[in-house]
């Protein structure tokens, strides 16, 4: 068990905003977030966020994940940010996990081989080296051993040219940590309190002090800028479609791909450009997505043909099912096996029973539509009275006829047929039963004459 210290409480200045970078959404969900997961997934007994006093709408986020805040109120540097949430510490002898809360894709696996190095050394920082390591504070190390951790600003030339940097991740020993802290100075060019310098300190003061090197660096990059954002993203998301790429799906342009949340897919399946995938996403076997679709908390089956230009959020596609182009599926939405639906097509918390086709032009909301279906164009399930949703049920075996309104709460009944332009308030017979529901047509003569006459 161990407590985890997330820093936070910079002004977030380069990005040029009015909140904080933490917010910034990276991947799907903001950059914090992606934090605390991983944290959460390690079982830390208690999770502490250091933030500025200005940072209302991160607290908001930060306490709806439970995680406990801390304010630093002087913001004079790191070793300040760690010494505002020592009073949040709930044990004394517990290690403690020091993480930036700007660099969002630190894994669980990591998370755990740094706090296990606590088991025979009183401190661990994790490193990376990297090709240009402009801007980070470099790993200075005597016979293989670190001696000391010292900032760009502060290097030397040849220490300017050591390639292991410190990523900011510290696992300590709470005792250690809150012992040591008060003797941290600011003797260097920005004149802050650098929490990097206890390195130093623990090793004179005859503890044992271990390193755990990085192979990812994108595990450790942070963001300090939009482009630092964009960038980030961008290599991470290359990332995820390029291993689904070697693992057998059939992703046309990885770079256009967007997979923001976790998408698991099943073999044969081909995804087009310009897809976008955010939360929680799963293909089953012999589907084919085509270009420009979103998806968002979704289940889609085996055999699937999702058409260009659909969007599907917290939907169930089953099995041989055929979706799109320009289709729209909402919130509560099932497909049950060999539904088709088809172009400018909107259906919102229904259930579609098999076979059944609802293909062009229509809106089905809050409904549920047996099997052997068929939906003319132009169809709306009329759901909202001005205050209050209510259902549409069509059973098996109907025919609903073109420009068809159906008026909710009304049930059409099995082996119903509806003929074209009805608007249907009450329930229908069924048993091969024809309801035809349209007022009595009318035609004016000359009615076009009259309306233009003396418009000059």
């Amino acid at each position: 068990m161990f407590t985890t210290i997330i820093l936070g409480a910079g002004k977030s200045t380069r990005m040029k905003a009015n909140k904080s970078k933490l917010l910034f959404d990276i991947a799907g969900k903001p950059i914090i977030e992606h934090i605390v997961d991983s944290v959460q997934k390690c079982k830390s007994k208690n999770i502490i966020c250091v933030v500025n006093k200005e940072s209302h709408e991160l607290v908001q986020l930060l306490k709806s994940k439970k995680v406990d805040v801390a304010y630093q109120k002087n913001i004079n540097g790191t070793a300040g940010a760690a010494e505002s949430a020592l009073s949040l510490l709930k044990t004394k002898n517990s290690p403690v996990l020091i993480l930036c809360g700007d660099a969002p894709f630190i894994s669980s696996k990591s998370i755990r081989a740094i706090t296990k190095k606590l088991n025979g050394y009183d401190a661990c920082v994790g490193t990376v080296e990297l090709d240009i390591p402009r801007g980070y504070g470099r790993i200075i190390r005597f016979k293989n051993k670190i001696v000391e951790i010292v900032e760009e600003k502060d290097t030397t030339v040849d220490q300017r040219n050591i390639r292991e940097v410190n990523t900011g991740v510290i696992a300590i020993k709470s005792n250690l940590l809150t012992k040591y802290l008060s003797l941290i100075k600011n003797n260097n060019i920005k004149k802050e309190f650098y929490l990097t310098d206890i390195i130093k300190i623990l090793i004179s003061n005859n503890h044992k002090v271990t390193t755990f090197k990085f192979h990812d660096e994108l595990e450790v990059k942070g963001v300090n800028s939009k482009v630092d954002l964009v960038n980030l993203e961008q290599q991470y998301i290359l990332r995820k479609a390029e291993h689904l790429l070697e693992t057998g799906t059939l992703i046309r342009d990885p770079s256009r791909t967007h997979i923001r949340g976790n998408l698991s897919v099943q073999k044969n399946v081909e995804i087009d450009i310009n897809c976008v995938f955010e939360d929680t996403v799963t293909i089953g076997e012999n589907t084919r997505i085509g270009h420009n679709c979103y998806f968002n908390r979704c289940k889609i089956g085996k055999n699937v043909h999702i058409k260009p230009n659909t969007i599907i959020f917290g939907s169930t596609i089953n099995n041989n099912c055929i979706v799109g182009p320009y289709a729209r599926i909402r919130p509560g939405t099932k497909l049950e096996d060999d539904v088709h639906v088809g172009n400018f097509v909107e259906i919102k918390k229904s259930t579609i029973g098999r076979r059944t086709k609802v293909n062009h032009l229509s809106y089905i909301g809050d409904a549920k539509l047996g099997s052997d279906i068929n939906i003319g164009a132009g169809t709306i399930t009329c759901n909202y009275d001005g205050e209050h949703k209510h259902k549409t049920v069509i059973e098996s075996d109907s025919f609903i006829g073109s420009g068809t309104r159906l008026v909710a709460p009304v049930k059409v009944k099995k082996g119903s047929y509806i003929g074209a332009g009805s608007t249907v308030t009450k329930d229908t017979p069924g048993d091969g039963s024809l309801t035809i529901a349209r007022a009595k047509q009318v035609s004016i003569r000359k009615w076009k004459n009259k309306q233009i006459k003396g418009s000059k």
